[in-house]
Order: C-alpha cells, then sequence, then structure tokens
C-alpha cells in the first residue's frame, strides 16, 4: 500500500479517537470523561475502526488531499452518521446506553466531521495559496452565460491545468450586470460592449484576453467583440465546440483565436461528428498538403487519428509547416504530382484507403498566361492518379473542384470543369474505386483570399483596390469548407463520379466586404478609399456553383447538395488525345483539343 495512504489512514484513526474523547470530555468533567474513555476503550477503536474502512469502502484513500472537495466531505458525512449509528446500536444492546451522555452522539458527530475534514481543507487552501503566488496566469475576460462559462471559470481555478486566470465576466443578459459566478463579478453585457470599459475600471487586474465560451453566439456579437478586442488592444479567442471538447483531455482546452474570416463569413454549421468516425485508423493520402485546403484538411484528418496521414507537398517550406504542426502518424513527402513514377510507387507502398486531391495551380493570372501549366498539373496529374487509383483499386478518391469550372472564363476553371469531366467518365467504368467531387467557392483565410490582401493594404493607410463595383462572390470559412468535404466523403451515393456542392449562401459584394474590413481594423472608412482598376483577363463578375441545366438533389447533412448529371460529355478518343498531345508536349495541338472539348469554355 502507498506510503502517504497508510499516513492518511493513521491521521483519520487517531482522529476519530480524539473526537471521541473530546465529545466525552466537553459534556463531563476532565477525570470523569478519562474514567468512562478507560470503560469504553474498545468501542473507542471500533468507532475508528469502523469509519476507516466506511470510507476506504467509498474510495476516499485514492483521492489527493490537494484536490479536497465537497464529494469527500460528503462521504466522511455518510461515514460518520452510519458508525455513529452502529455504535448507539452496541451501546445500547450492551447497557441500555446507561451513563452515556444524550448530547454525546451530537457532538461525536459535529467533532468528528470537523477533526477529519479541517486538515484536508486547510491543505488544499495553503497549496492553492502557495501556487497562486508563483505562478503567472493570463488575466482573461470570458463572455457567456452557458454551463461552459461555469465549467471554465472552475476550470481556470484549477493551477496545474489552466493558463488562464478570469477576472471579469459579460452575461448576454444586461440583468446580471454586477452579480458574480464563483466571486468574478459581471462587468457587462453583449447589448451594450461599449460600456464593458467601465466595469473594467472596477477591477485590480487589466485583462490581456477575451474568451468566448458560447459556441452558440451570434455572429453580431462577435464582430462588435472583435472590434472592442482590436480597439482596446486585446486578443480574442473562442472555447471549442461541445463536440470538439468529448475529444479533449483538460490540457488540450485552450482557446482558438478569433480570426477576421470567422466574422466575415457566414455562421458556421455544427455537424455530427459521428459522421467522420470512418477515418478513424484508415490510411489518407492529401496532395497539396502544404496548401490552404490542403493544411487545413490535414489538420482535421489528423485530430480524427488516421492509422497513418500521407502529406504530399511540392513546396518544400509548405511541407514543414503543415509536419510541424501535427508530428505523429504523419508522413511527410515532398513530391510533385507531375511526378507520376514517384506518384506511383508511393501509391503501391502505402496502399491508401482515401486519396483527397488538392493540389492544383489556383491563380488565374498566372495560370492564365501560362496555360500549358494548367494542363500538366491541373488536367494532367489528375489523369495519372485517377488511373493509378482504378490499378491499384484504391477505395475512395475525392477531388476538390471549384466554382470557377461552372461556365468558366478562365483556363484555370476550365482545367478544373475538365478534370470533373473525366472524372464522371472513368468513375463509370466500374467501382473498385469510388470517385467523388467536391465544388465549392472562396474560402476566407486561402493563399488565394482577397483578406490578407485587404488587411495588408488597409494596415499601409490605403487605398483598398477591388477590380469591379460589381463583382461578387461565394464566401465560405476554411474550417467549414473542409468539415464538409470530410463529411460528404464518408456520404453514401449512388452513383459513382457524383459531384457534391457546398450550399454557401448567397455572393456578397467585393466591396462591401472590404467596407467592413476597413470598419472592423478599427480605421477610418473616409480615410481609406477603396479605388476600382478593372476586371483581369478571364476573371467574372459573378461566380456559379452549379450549371442551370445540373439537377441538383439534397443531401441527408445540411449544407451539403448533390448532382449526377453529365452536361457536355467529350468522347473517350478526345480524352486520349489530349493526354497524349500533352504528354509529347505539342503545346498549340493541346490548347486547341482543350478548348474544343469544353463548349461551356465562355473564353473572352
Amino acid at each position: 500500500m502507498n506510503i502517504r495512504i497508510l499516513i492518511t489512514i493513521l491521521h483519520d484513526f487517531v482522529f476519530f479517537g480524539v473526537s471521541f474523547f473530546v465529545s466525552l470530555w466537553i459534556r463531563l468533567d476532565l477525570s470523569s470523561a478519562l474514567n468512562l474513555s478507560r470503560e469504553l476503550w474498545w468501542f473507542l477503536i471500533f468507532f475508528s475502526f469502523i469509519n476507516i474502512f466506511l470510507l476506504k469502502y467509498m474510495g476516499l484513500y485514492h483521492g489527493i488531499w490537494r484536490y479536497a472537495s465537497i464529494h469527500e466531505i460528503i462521504s466522511i458525512i455518510k461515514s460518520v452518521s452510519v458508525s455513529i449509528l452502529l455504535l448507539l446500536g452496541i451501546f445500547f444492546l450492551a447497557f441500555r446506553l446507561e451513563d452515556i451522555p444524550r448530547s454525546f452522539p451530537i457532538l461525536l458527530f459535529i467533532i468528528s466531521i470537523f477533526s477529519v475534514t479541517s486538515p484536508r481543507v486547510f491543505y488544499r487552501i495553503l497549496k492553492d495559496y502557495l501556487k497562486k503566488n508563483n505562478l503567472k496566469k493570463v488575466p482573461v475576460l470570458v463572455v457567456g452565460d452557458s454551463p461552459t462559462t461555469e465549467n471554465f471559470i472552475r476550470f481556470s481555478k484549477k493551477d496545474d491545468y489552466s493558463l488562464y486566470e478570469v477576472v471579469g465576466i459579460v452575461s448576454f443578459k444586461e440583468s446580471s450586470v454586477g452579480r458574480r459566478i464563483h466571486n468574478i463579478p459581471i462587468l457587462g453585457s453583449t447589448n451594450k460592449v461599449e460600456s464593458i470599459k467601465k466595469g473594467l475600471k472596477k477591477i485590480k487586474k487589466f485583462p490581456q484576453r477575451i474568451i468566448i465560451s458560447d459556441s452558440k453566439i451570434k455572429s453580431e456579437i462577435i464582430e462588435s467583440l472583435y472590434i472592442f478586442a482590436k480597439q482596446n488592444g486585446l486578443a480574442i479567442g473562442m472555447l471549442p465546440s461541445i463536440s470538439e471538447i468529448s475529444n479533449m483531455s483538460q490540457s488540450q482546452l485552450i482557446p482558438k483565436p478569433i480570426v477576421i474570416e470567422d466574422i466575415l463569413g457566414r455562421k458556421q454549421k455544427v455537424n455530427d461528428p459521428k459522421f467522420l468516425e470512418n477515418i478513424s485508423g484508415k490510411v489518407i493520402l492529401v496532395t497539396g498538403a502544404g496548401g490552404s485546403i490542403g493544411s487545413e484538411l490535414c489538420q482535421q484528418i489528423h485530430s480524427l487519428k488516421p492509422k497513418l496521414l500521407i502529406l504530399l507537398e511540392q513546396n518544400e517550406y509548405n511541407l514543414f509547416k503543415i509536419s510541424s504542426k501535427l508530428k505523429d502518424n504523419i508522413l511527410p513527402s515532398l513530391t510533385d504530382i507531375r511526378d507520376f513514377s514517384k506518384m506511383e510507387l508511393i501509391l503501391k507502398k502505402f496502399k491508401p484507403d482515401y486519396i483527397f486531391h488538392t493540389a492544383a495551380l489556383k491563380h488565374i493570372t498566372f495560370v492564365e498566361t501560362d496555360p500549358i501549366e494548367a494542363l500538366h498539373t491541373n488536367f494532367l496529374a489528375t489523369v495519372k492518379l485517377c488511373q493509378l487509383c482504378k490499378i491499384l483499386k484504391i477505395k475512395k478518391m475525392i477531388f476538390i473542384s471549384t466554382d470557377k469550372a461552372v461556365n468558366p472564363t478562365n483556363v484555370m476553371g476550365a482545367s478544373k470543369r475538365l478534370c470533373e469531366k473525366y472524372i464522371q467518365q472513368i468513375a463509370s467504368k466500374g467501382k473498385d474505386t469510388i470517385f467523388t467531387i467536391v465544388r465549392f467557392g472562396n474560402v476566407l483565410g486561402s493563399t488565394g483570399s482577397v483578406v490578407p490582401v485587404f488587411e495588408k493594404q488597409i494596415s499601409e493607410g490605403g487605398p483598398v483596390k477591388i477590380t469591379h463595383p460589381k463583382i461578387r462572390r461565394f464566401f465560405m470559412t476554411i474550417r467549414e469548407a473542409v468539415e464538409l468535404v470530410l463529411i460528404s466523403s464518408q456520404l453514401k451515393i449512388s452513383e459513382n463520379g457524383k459531384i457534391f456542392i457546398l450550399e454557401m449562401g448567397d455572393s456578397i459584394y467585393i466591396k462591401d466586404l472590404a467596407k467592413r474590413m476597413i470598419i472592423l481594423s478599427g480605421a477610418d472608412e473616409k480615410n481609406i478609399k477603396i479605388q476600382f482598376t478593372g476586371l483581369r483577363k478571364g476573371e467574372k463578375l459573378n461566380e456559379e456553383l452549379f450549371f442551370n441545366s445540373e439537377k441538383i438533389d439534397k443531401t441527408e447533412i445540411n449544407g451539403i447538395l448533390s448532382t449526377t448529371s453529365k452536361l457536355f460529355c467529350p468522347k473517350n478518343s478526345d480524352f486520349n488525345k489530349l493526354i497524349q498531345e500533352i504528354t509529347n508536349k505539342r503545346n498549340e495541338s493541346s490548347l486547341k483539343i482543350f478548348e474544343k472539348m469544353l463548349p461551356e469554355y465562355l473564353k473572352e
């Protein structure tokens, strides 16, 4: 038995015995108490022994005094109550309670509980005080009224885990202002964010961060808190949702920083994490693993505990960044998807269950000036990957497409559209490999997003440059887009080659996005001007998520649509001829066949 447990048992045994004697002493004089104790010595030992037995049965001796709580006190109360009733029963049978003071059981109950619990409570208070003096915690302001708020405050008091000290609370209700939770004052409400400043003057420590504890908070409130944080030099973050917390240890309970993309995007849908359970224990390969979509995809897959996650990336620095974040159960591979022989070696060796194909050239301007690169990287590399999947009977391949593939006006979108057509065609020739396509619009926070560009322009004092006053785009946060991509990979399909389309709400004017960013930055819209530069080659005013003639169906998941429509289908011979021409580097001929195969390509 552990030496600390033995010491604790000895401590309790002695204190229960002392309590027995003191209870008699309070009621009688000292000499009478001593004499009666001598006569009742074996009852004293019985009382101590039965309490030790009961407390051990209740598991009290496996607890740690440092974390003594109400649970331990309740166990002691139960034990003392039972032992006193047993003792009185034995007294009655032995000598009809003669010479036993009537107040003795009550005194014994009170003194026993006090003598055994007070050292535990004192030890915890002492430890808490000493540790608090040694630790420097980050003072924070917590936003919310939910049980999560109360749990976070309770958790923050656990010095072994928490990095934070809650110095104030912001409630959703004005009526709660002035009240307290765990002695932490409620300083203000989200209805009047600016009034929080007054509340901050009443506390000793000024917070360094704002932490939002309720994941269901309205986006308008997040936006006002974000502006308040920016204006007052505070960081701002949000606690993970309940589904995320359930998969975390306490030490991982760290607020996620809120970035401007979270605010500009529409409110994210919360999906059941059970949809993603099948990814656990599988071998997963992600191409373009260091890109915006690829890296977020890798992080979300990694959290689902795959057997192995293979990170394919041709950019050394991007591969280093994502592999440094993940570390365990990963295989980083510095590989260009155009290196077909190496791709074949990797797939043959590891036989992944799922391949998420995100690698592609995505910047419209660069691809427009060098279209052959798009044919090599976006189209031919996808063709070879699909063929390898068929030959090696890979379970599933998920191709990441774009809204620019719908009625494309640029080479990038057109190359992605051709990939969609090829995948639909190869998928129709068997079910050894399941092919799916996921099509969606712009993601906030990606390398091609306008958000970081606008942020830089705003920080430099403007102007914010936009190509056209009427240009509109769909937007979604990168986290939600990737979560929906993962969920779509687990949905049952009626026909191989199905296209999943992520619902992205209404498209928004880019100029309105720029105006909101100027306000959110704390800058003055009058001082930072918006400048229109004219549409770039291949750029169109409005993007579309599906063709008018595509038959769109709903799926079981809110936010994901689907279609199996096959429009403008080229012949097999056209695909074969294009592949041959690209392989043989006949550039002019390749481009002619490419354009011929895409009657929906609205080339300007």
